[in-house]
């Protein structure tokens, strides 16, 4: 047996081992999020708050861990390339050689932390953001019991509709937006958000996209809606910002609220109102299409509970 050949054995050994562990996760992966595994129901859970986000972080936490194989793999595979070369060539290798395979392994390793640094960052802000909509979604919820239907996470054409609330005072697009408050003795002075309708001014930046990506679910709900039933109606936007107390400067612009006031807030607010019978056919045509739930998501989230 040729040299060569005994330097790639053990070589050959670990990246096998990488391998096997890879295909196991995908596997173990690919099961967990399989359809027909056995549940006595039907894939047709209503959307859940947030469930985009979950799914996005099942997602993420599928990637981190590639990448954590990876960089655990790669030091395994530089420590029995330098073994079979002790153990072939019966010497150290030169460290030119030696410098090129860990240059390179470094190289990956920096390249996988890298990413992975990138994805725990974006895993936090949207675990953040999964945190608040399931925060705002359980306000809405209190008005069902006073007639109101709430989805959430409704599937648009570009995204995703927070949470929708259709009752006798109209149609209602939520959208949530987490943004962190201070932590110190002044939260409330601090915590505090000024609307001028144009614009939301917080303490240290001042945001009008949320408002914009608000009105523009507001316009493709009424759009969407109007067309299902073949009846012209309006839905109005609701911008909900968990932990933040509003101060409202201007009567112009949409509603901006802490998620806390929705009650006070659909008592008050001018209705447009609609029949019992345009409530029902809005009700099923909105049902229809948020009757996409995973079933898989739900059981995930009652163990969380």
């Amino acid at each position: 047996m040729s040299n060569s050949l005994f330097l790639f054995i053990p070589v050959l050994i670990p990246f096998l081992l990488f391998i096997v562990v890879w295909i196991l996760l995908l596997s173990i992966r690919r099961q967990y999020r399989k359809k027909d595994s056995g549940l006595p129901f039907a894939n047709s859970f209503l959307r859940a708050p947030g469930q985009s986000l979950i799914e996005e972080l099942d997602e993420l936490n599928g990637r981190i861990t590639d990448y954590m194989v990876c960089v655990l793999f790669l030091p395994t595979a530089l420590y029995a390339i330098y073994i079979s070369y002790l153990f072939v060539n019966k010497g150290k290798p030169a460290p030119s050689e030696l410098a090129v395979v860990a240059g390179i392994i470094t190289v990956v390793i920096v390249f996988c932390l890298y990413n992975i640094a990138g994805m725990m960052k974006r895993h936090r802000l949207t675990r953040l953001g999964y945190d608040g909509e399931v925060a705002v979604g359980q306000e809405p919820n209190q008005l069902l019991r006073d007639g109101y239907h709430v989805y959430h996470d409704f599937p648009a054409d570009q995204g995703n509709i927070d949470h929708i609330v259709v009752g006798r005072k109209g149609i209602f697009a939520v959208e949530t937006k987490v943004r962190p408050t201070p932590a110190n003795s002044q939260r409330q002075k601090d915590a505090t958000v000024e609307y001028n309708g144009t614009a939301l001014i917080f303490p240290k930046h001042t945001d009008s996209q949320i408002l914009e990506q608000a009105e523009r679910q507001e316009k493709w709900l009424s759009e969407w809606i109007s067309s299902a039933i073949g009846e012209d109606v309006a839905a109005r936007a609701i911008v909900a910002l968990p932990g933040w107390f509003v101060k409202r400067t201007s009567p112009e612009g949409i509603s901006v609220v802490n998620p806390r006031q929705f009650t006070s807030f659909f008592e008050h607010i001018g209705p447009r109102e609609l029949t019992d019978e345009m409530i029902e056919q809005i009700a099923h045509q909105l049902e229809q299409r948020c009757r996409n739930g995973d079933p898989e998501s739900a059981i995930y989230e009652e163990d969380k509970n």
